[in-house]
């Protein structure tokens, strides 16, 4: 590591151990079984439309699109930290993961619509 001060050095190993424990955590998490993840709650900082709930997301055509979009996006970024902790990452279709996220909305309205699409994951990688 010619060129790099000792500080550098340092700061650098502390964000990689950062971005490893970050990944063990979330991969930690996509281990867990649908039951567990639905039985325990956790408080996760959420933006967009995936932070309201399932009735919102399904009430207008607008809404369910940018909720589609949002729900691509998540299921991508599961997907990542699937791959980057070396699990089996979800390899269903566009049309099938919207429609189990769909499935589980219309089963609990009130949910909110990233738990709904954390639950579709689950369902969809233990078939």
């Amino acid at each position: 590591m010619r060129g790099l001060t000792a500080p550098a050095v340092a700061a650098n190993h502390a964000g990689m151990i950062r971005r490893v424990s970050i990944l063990t955590v979330l991969g930690l998490a996509l281990s867990c079984s649908t039951s567990s993840a639905e039985e325990a709650r956790v408080s996760v900082h959420l933006t967009g439309i995936g932070s309201t709930s399932c009735a919102h997301w399904r009430s207008t055509k607008a809404t369910r699109l940018e909720g589609i979009v949002w729900i691509h996006g998540f299921w991508s970024g599961l997907n990542y930290v699937a791959a980057a902790s070396d699990q089996a990452q979800s390899s269903v279709s566009e049309t099938a993961m919207v429609a189990e996220v769909d499935k589980v909305c219309a089963q609990r309205p009130s949910d909110v619509l990233a738990s709904a699409a954390w639950t579709a994951y689950l369902d969809l990688n233990a078939r």
